[in-house]
C-alpha cells in the first residue's frame, strides 16, 4: 500500500516542481486532480502544468510515495 504525505513547506512543493514528481489535489475531502505536475507555486497559489491554479490556504497536496 502506498503511503502519502502531504505536502507543506514551500521546499515540499519545490521538491516536487524541480524533479517533477506528481501530486494529488484535494478539496474538502474531494479529489480535484491526480498525477498533476507542478509548473510553479508562491506562498499563496500552487500552479499545474495545464495552467489550473490551486489555492494553498483550502487545498491539501498530497505526494504518494
Amino acid at each position: 500500500m502506498a503511503k502519502q504525505r502531504q505536502l507543506i513547506e514551500h521546499s515540499d512543493f519545490e521538491r516536487m516542481r524541480v524533479f517533477q514528481q506528481p501530486i494529488s489535489v484535494f478539496l474538502n475531502g474531494e479529489l480535484m486532480g491526480s498525477n498533476i505536475l507542478i509548473q510553479s507555486h508562491d506562498n499563496e497559489i500552487v500552479t499545474d502544468s495545464n495552467g489550473e491554479k490551486y489555492s494553498k490556504e483550502t487545498c491539501q497536496f498530497l505526494r504518494t510515495r
